[in-house]
């Protein structure tokens, strides 16, 4: 084998050498940051199910604060709101 063979057979061996070091280096930082993105998303979707939880909670509470029962005793005790007589009540027709 020539010098200018050997030569070349040792360029394309360090040239695939580099591509396999690089291809490694690829496969690291992608595993890298696909454990990453996927601890990421682990937060999120506990994030998600907390806000769902908090989403019950205040529609409940809206319901309580929002209740037919509540509002006509804070109407009449806080208020001092009254049914009329149906005698004063006078209905408009359109």
């Amino acid at each position: 084998m020539s010098s200018a063979e050997q030569t070349r057979l040792l360029v394309v061996g360090l040239l695939v050498l580099l591509l396999v070091i690089a291809s490694a280096l690829g496969v690291i930082y992608s595993s890298y940051k696909s454990r990453q993105l996927f601890s990421d998303l682990q937060q999120q979707n506990r994030e998600a199910v907390r806000l769902e939880e908090e989403w019950g909670r205040l529609l409940l509470e809206q319901s309580t604060w929002a209740s037919h029962a509540r509002v006509e005793r804070m109407a009449k005790s806080e208020l001092k709101m009254v049914v009329p007589a149906p005698e004063t009540i006078i209905v408009v027709k359109r």
